[in-house]
């Protein structure tokens, strides 16, 4: 395993950035996921629970729609402060 994947596991590197800046604002993932469809993206509160728990992987349409509910630029749904620390 890599210092990458030693970090943020195999499946994806946003997941954890998703839930923690969804809790930052007061949001479930119902409320994500009404959002979401709202920008026209179906995701049933399951994938965004397997998202955030990184066994899901978001594509890049969704990645965009995460980044404007969620207040982020999208370099902050991809990186992290300790990713090469």
């Amino acid at each position: 395993m890599n210092d990458v994947e030693s970090i943020y596991g195999k499946s994806n590197v946003v997941g954890r950035r998703v839930s923690m800046l969804r809790k930052k604002k007061g949001m479930n993932q119902h409320e994500l996921a009404e959002e979401l469809a709202e920008k026209g993206i179906i995701i049933s509160t399951s994938a965004i629970s397997k998202l955030e728990n990184q066994t899901r992987k978001v594509t890049d349409i969704e990645l965009i729609a995460l980044a404007e509910i969620l207040d982020a630029d999208i370099k902050e749904l991809l990186y992290s402060d300790n990713l090469y620390s």
